[in-house]
């Protein structure tokens, strides 16, 4: 149960700004943010169970996340998600391209975010694949600027965020990726392997628990000469865990 905010061409010389949340139960092993071992250009933590990761850039100024569409599983055999990142961002495609080339029943439900230094790209096997325009977008387990209480909270949190100030606000981005609000009436919700309470909880842009819950803020910055990717990690309760700034040159 993840969440990705975008802001796409909010100043002439800051083409993209990215805050996400990633969610996942504590006992799934994950690296840290780092540059990949064998790869000239993907910086991004990794899920040590499948090999993948769920957010990434490269040096070229280029970007990828993907979330999980929250839905009864299917039964079979399917590629992990995780691999559709760096698929892109060690690749040469564009993003168009690259999405055309994707087997959509190969994996299961899943939300692709591209972008390309020209084009940002919405794809999905189960919505609409759509080029997104000038603006703030945001994305958690179901449709893009679906109206679940999360995601307009956040997207709505990051549009006065950006309107209220001219530089780049990296800490407060983080203090967006923090909230623990609830919605009131509580959203329920059925999810496999989890209690009503814990379900219930997944409502907030930043989950909190001992078994699931939000495991890293994820804050980058795009501009016309510089990639800036910061991450903070958390540990069972939302204890701090660590952090990670990396900024280098777009080659």
């Amino acid at each position: 149960m993840c969440l990705v905010l975008l802001a796409l061409g909010s100043r002439p010389d800051l083409p993209l700004i990215v805050a996400a949340n990633r969610d996942e139960f504590h006992a799934r092993p994950s690296a840290a943010l780092h540059r990949w071992p064998g790869s000239t250009c993907l910086v991004a933590g990794r899920d040590l169970e499948a090999g993948g990761t769920w957010l990434g850039v490269d040096a070229r100024g280029r970007f990828a996340t993907v979330t999980n569409i929250s839905e009864t599983p299917a039964g079979g055999a399917f590629r992990s998600r995780g691999e559709l990142v760096p698929g892109f961002l060690e690749g040469e495609r564009d993003a168009r391209t690259y999405a055309g080339t994707i087997d959509g029943d190969a994996y299961r439900a899943f939300n692709l975010l591209l972008w390309d230094g020209n084009v940002l790209l919405y794809h999905s096997n189960r919505f609409p694949a759509r080029e997104l325009g000038a603006g703030v977008h945001a994305v958690a387990n179901g449709s893009l600027n679906e109206a679940r209480f999360k995601v307009q909270r956040s997207r709505a949190g990051l549009e006065a965020l950006l309107a209220g100030n001219k530089g780049f606000p990296e800490a407060r981005l983080f203090d967006l990726l923090a909230d623990c609000c609830l919605p009131e009436p509580p959203e329920e919700r059925v999810v496999a392997g989890l209690s009503a309470a814990e379900a219930a909880a997944l409502a907030a842009p930043f989950i909190v628990g001992e078994r699931y819950g939000t495991r890293a803020s994820t804050v980058v910055r795009v501009d016309a000469q510089t990639v800036t990717v910061a991450e903070r990690r958390f540990a069972p309760g939302g204890a701090a865990a660590g952090s990670d700034r990396m900024v280098f040159g777009r080659g």
